[in-house]
């Protein structure tokens, strides 16, 4: 979605970040944003290193914005100043390579631009994160520590780490921590987040295995995983656009034809450049024999 129309005869400006789940991205004129652009990381690339996925946010913004930035000069900023250096490398891998190669198709200045300043592609781009940093804003939160006496799950084990800690279990400002996982009690809190880890814009209703991979990197309560298998099955996107025959399996060839014709297939292309004699379709018959 285009928020205002941009101006050629200005110069543009893409900011770009990434940050573990996802990328984002703001297409801005002098000073005012024009567009915005977030994406999630698939699981591979979640794995590239910081500089990678830096540079994978660049590259993903100039393929969203093409048809802006390919015939004018813009300003590139990013938040990694490694970034500045990245056409004047000699040694490069292939897939630095490919993406250097793309770059050359566009005329820009890098500016590095601090974590501070760029704001905008932060909030696009830490999602869950976000959420969590926010906790302290949720209505009910300051009562969690009177929360956790009447807690069944949690309570004697609150109790017992008034004293001294319990494992990995402690109380830092009256709230119990599990290492670094907030403990949450049993209330509507626990539920929104999980909802939020499920299906927020980053996440993308992920099965109940990455969504408690997500879920536990900040919370802990007991039966967490039972939790969230109680809100995918009540998720509505999820009930409709997956399987639900477990386990799925591998896939596996369909049966091989003993002869021609019993096994035939036909398909249409439609919408193409008119021929001389008028034809703007194709007509595919497949026998798999």
């Amino acid at each position: 979605m285009v928020l205002t129309l941009p101006s050629i005869d200005k110069a543009f400006e893409v900011k770009c970040d990434a940050f573990g789940v996802g990328i984002s991205a703001v297409f801005s004129q002098e000073g005012k944003p024009i567009a915005y652009f977030n994406a999630k990381l698939s699981d591979s690339k979640r794995r590239y290193s910081t500089y990678d996925q830096e540079f994978f946010a660049i590259i993903r913004a100039l393929e969203h914005w093409t048809h802006y930035l390919i015939a004018n000069e813009f300003i590139l900023h990013s938040d990694h100043e490694a970034l500045k250096y990245i056409q004047g490398q000699h040694k490069l891998n292939s897939r630095h390579a490919k993406w250097v190669e793309y770059l050359q198709s566009f005329h820009f200045v890098i500016k590095p631009k601090s974590r501070r300043l760029n704001q905008g592609t932060d909030a696009l781009s830490r999602g869950h994160l976000l959420l969590f940093q926010l906790g302290a804003c949720v209505v009910g939160f300051e009562h969690f520590n009177s929360l956790y006496k009447e807690d069944e799950d949690l309570k004697e084990l609150y109790e017992s780490c008034q004293s001294h800690p319990q494992k990995d279990f402690f109380i830092h400002d009256g709230y119990l921590f599990q290492g670094n996982h907030h403990c949450v009690p049993r209330c509507g809190t626990g539920e929104l987040n999980l909802r939020k880890v499920h299906g927020g814009s980053l996440v993308g209703h992920f099965g109940k295995d990455k969504t408690y991979i997500i879920a536990k990197e900040h919370y802990f309560w007991p039966h967490m995983l039972k939790d969230i298998q109680d809100i995918i099955k009540m998720c509505f996107i999820c009930q409709i656009g997956k399987s639900h025959v477990l386990p799925q399996g591998l896939y596996t060839l369909l049966p091989t034809p003993q002869g021609p014709w019993p096994d035939v297939s036909m398909d249409f292309v439609v919408g193409l450049p008119r021929t001389q004699r008028n034809k703007d379709s194709i007509f595919v018959v497949v026998d798999r024999f």
